[in-house]
Formats: structure tokens, C-alpha cells, sequence
């Protein structure tokens, strides 16, 4: 054994399990054979039932590959609704530079890893908006440059505040296409309660996995946060079976959610110090 690592071949997992049980099957019949005189009756049966017991974990192995590939498969089918699924989106809503009456920065920093679904050609986009004066937008990364860009106010008149839409320009990617896009967005002002205040992630893709986290001021920990979801145009349900955690005497809550649809918001209501 002094030329295999046996951390190496267990982090291949099942696979590497079974080479290693076969592998010290053989050794226990190389022994034997070694040995002068006829082979142990005892023996051999022991190691009759250790590599019969090789084959069956080498028949599960096989089997088991098919097993947990499938409902993933399933899953990504039943889910991809459009032309892009994201495996995962990180939002970072920093709120420890608020100041009384919104004057103070808050800046969320989002990421997403994304995959090109389909060939059709459409890019990959967001809204965003905000009720304060405006979003100043900032690229972190990407191999290609995303934009940002405010929408004619006329579009959504009913709709109160300002509306923007980021853009990646990706649709002409083939089918499998992978990227990996970061960005932060700055709102000079807004979040002007000092009691209740809510934010909204906004979910455009089928996404397997979303993790919110939200930092506070010091000076204002939160005290309470319920988290509720909007799929497309319906009401706010309020998440009862996954609420977010408070961590650090207030100073950030953390919430992360699988498998959420697209066209969904993840809401966000927080009761902060005064």
C-alpha cells in the first residue's frame, strides 16, 4: 500500500471504495498463497465472503451513479422555464454604512454562476429598481461586460420609483454555455425607516440554490426578520419552513433557499434597532 494514497482513491468516492476493498482482497490471497503448506479452510472462506461482499458494493456503485443522476435530471427538465437555470446566486445587502433618513450608501453585491439552457439567442436579464434617487451599478466580474440601464420612466408609470435593467449580453452563446457574473449595486439613498424596512432578491431563473445575507449597523441590530416569497404576480406567502437566521447579536441575518422558480422575489422584512 506504500504507492497509493488512501485519501486520494476514497475522495474519488464509491468507485474508489470498491478498488480499495478489491485491492486488499488480493493481498489477503497473495499472503496466503505465501504461506507454506496447504491453504487455511477458514481463511479461504473469509476471503470468499469479502470479495463476494466487493462485488455486490462494485453492483451498487454502478447502480448508484444512474440513481443520483436521474432526479436531477428530472428536477432541471421540470424547472427550466426559460432560456437560462443558475446553479447559484450569492446576494450581500450591506447596511452598515445606513445614516438616519436613507442619507447613508447601502450596497448589495450580487453574484451569479448562470447556464445557457437553450440556443435561442436572448440575453440574460435583470430588473431592478428602487424608491430612493437612484442605483449607481458597478462590475465586478465577467468575461463579458454586462450593462446597466435605466428604463424610460413612461414604460411603467404605474410602477413607483426608479426602473433599471442589467443585461449580459450572452445570447448568442451556444447551448452550455457557463459564466460566472458579479456585481454591486449602490443606492445612495433609500431604506429610510428606522423601525421596519423590507428588500426584495429578485429570482429572474430557475435557480438551485439562493443565500441572502444581510449586515447591519451596529448602532441598529436587527431584532426580527420574516422572509416571505412573490411568485410572479402574485401575493407575498410568508416562508414558515425555512425563516432566516440571526447571527452575531443582530449584526447580520442569513437565509438560503433551493430549487426556487423563476420570475420569483424573495422578500425581506426586518425590524432594526432605534
Amino acid at each position: 500500500m506504500g504507492a497509493f494514497s488512501v485519501l486520494d482513491i476514497l475522495r474519488v468516492g464509491l468507485s474508489g471504495l470498491c478498488f480499495l476493498l478489491a485491492f486488499l482482497a488480493y493481498r489477503l490471497i497473495s499472503q496466503e498463497q505465501a504461506r507454506s503448506g496447504m491453504p487455511r479452510g477458514a481463511i479461504l472462506r473469509s476471503i470468499h465472503v469479502f470479495i463476494v461482499s466487493n462485488l455486490a458494493a462494485g453492483v451498487l456503485c454502478a447502480v448508484s451513479g444512474y440513481l443520483v443522476r436521474a432526479p436531477a435530471t428530472v428536477d432541471a427538465s421540470a424547472q427550466t422555464t426559460g432560456s437560462y437555470m443558475l446553479d447559484y446566486t450569492f446576494f450581500l445587502v450591506d447596511l452598515t454604512a445606513w445614516q438616519p433618513g436613507g442619507k447613508g450608501p447601502v450596497v448589495v453585491t450580487r453574484t451569479d454562476y448562470i447556464r445557457k439552457m437553450t440556443d435561442k439567442d436572448e440575453d440574460y436579464k435583470l430588473p431592478s429598481f428602487t424608491t430612493g434617487d437612484r442605483i449607481d451599478w458597478e462590475p465586478i466580474t465577467s468575461t463579458i461586460r454586462p450593462r446597466f440601464t435605466m428604463r424610460d420612466e413612461n414604460e411603467t408609470p404605474e410602477l413607483k420609483g426608479h426602473h433599471y435593467d442589467f443585461v449580459l449580453p450572452v445570447g448568442r452563446q451556444p447551448h452550455g454555455y457557463m459564466e460566472q457574473v458579479s456585481s454591486k449595486f449602490t443606492f445612495p439613498t433609500g431604506f429610510k425607516d428606522p423601525v421596519n424596512e423590507w428588500w426584495q432578491a429578485y429570482i429572474g431563473y430557475p435557480t438551485k440554490s439562493v443565500t441572502v445575507t444581510i449586515r447591519f449597523p451596529d448602532q441598529k441590530p436587527c431584532q426580527s426578520i420574516d422572509v416571505s416569497r412573490i411568485t410572479g404576480l402574485s401575493k407575498a406567502e410568508k416562508i414558515r419552513d425555512n425563516s432566516a437566521t440571526i447571527l452575531q447579536d443582530g449584526r447580520a441575518a442569513s437565509w438560503t433557499g433551493l430549487n426556487e422558480p423563476g420570475q420569483t422575489r424573495i422578500r425581506f422584512d426586518w425590524r432594526w434597532g432605534t
